[in-house]
């Protein structure tokens, strides 16, 4: 586990996150930007933007590592983790990844475009920290000859599926929906081997229980089938809205962070800017929210001094 300490802490590497980045870190504060491991910022996916001032046509991922490099220029810190724990309402505030822990004197929040809520399972949100988890390596020591859920196929997920049966867990694995059903056929195989069941094309519809998670509908072809688990371990971005919420942060109806036109949140020492506030949802609004959030995060530090 790595620690960190720092004086603006930018959780997100998108436009705004960046530029944000460079804010800080020009101004001499110690600013770390805390970058995604599976939500990447929409211009990571290259593609021609025509819409940015000063450039007629420019390739978007060309556009974002020249903020990078920009930041880094002036000193701004990078770390890759997916967020999976926030306590904001402290002085100083303190984030946690899978693999890190960071303490900040202030933290911006710009994290992109928020999950909707019709992404979300069923249950997902109200049972967070209660049996559903987005972290094998942080919560699945907790589950040591209990039965589990893993859901999801990407390469990070096959490899958790196979670090929670090495702790001793009893794990049911239910891959999603699949395009390419080959490309796993290999984890299938080594799955089957460790007693691993498998329950191909089908998904999970909802997670039920009252205090915690007692058990999932699976839903196959329109037929629903229910099993009794202890946890549910999701593996895909995480839906940053829950994790707000259980920070203390105001949330609209859309799942956006509120903000005032200073880009403060409701806490004290926390800002947010770009997508994760729906504003403009364009990288030169989200750039320019970057901007007014570090300026006032630069301001906030002054005075708190």
């Amino acid at each position: 586990m790595q620690n960190y300490k720092t004086d603006i802490l930018i959780i997100g590497g998108g436009p705004a996150g960046l530029t944000a980045a460079i804010y800080g870190s020009r101004a001499g504060k110690k600013t770390l930007v805390l970058e995604g491991e599976r939500a990447l910022s929409r211009l990571a996916h290259n593609y021609d933007l025509e819409n940015f001032p000063g450039h007629i046509s420019i390739n978007s991922k060309a556009l974002l590592d020249s903020f990078r490099r920009h930041a880094a220029h002036f000193g701004a810190e990078f770390v890759r983790g997916d967020t999976i724990a926030l306590s904001l309402s402290t002085d100083p505030k303190f984030v946690s990844t899978t693999d890190a822990f960071i303490e900040s004197r202030t933290v911006i929040l710009a994290t992109g475009r928020p999950l909707a809520k019709d992404r979300q399972i069923p249950g997902e949100e109200r049972l967070l920290g209660f049996g559903v988890s987005y972290c094998a390596t942080c919560d699945g020591p907790l589950y040591k000859d209990r039965d589990v859920a893993a859901y999801g196929h990407s390469e990070d997920a096959v490899e958790d599926v196979f670090a929670l049966e090495q702790m001793g867990v009893r794990v049911h694995w239910v891959p999603g929906k699949l395009k390419d059903p080959a490309a796993l056929e290999e984890a299938f195989v080594r799955a089957e081997k460790k007693g691993i069941p498998i329950y191909g094309n089908t998904e999970i519809k909802e997670i039920i229980g009252d205090q915690a998670v007692e058990k999932i509908i699976l839903l196959t072809d329109r037929k629903e089938d229910a099993l009794d688990v202890a946890g549910v371990f999701i593996f895909r971005e995480v839906p940053t809205g829950p994790l707000f919420t259980k920070a203390g942060l105001t949330l609209d109806h859309k799942q956006c962070l509120a903000v005032d036109r200073f880009q403060r949140t409701n806490l004290e020492g926390v800002f947010a800017a770009g997508d994760i506030t729906c504003g403009g949802l364009q990288v030169v609004a989200a750039a320019g929210e970057g901007c007014v959030a570090a300026l006032q995060a630069l301001a906030y530090l002054r005075k708190s001094a």
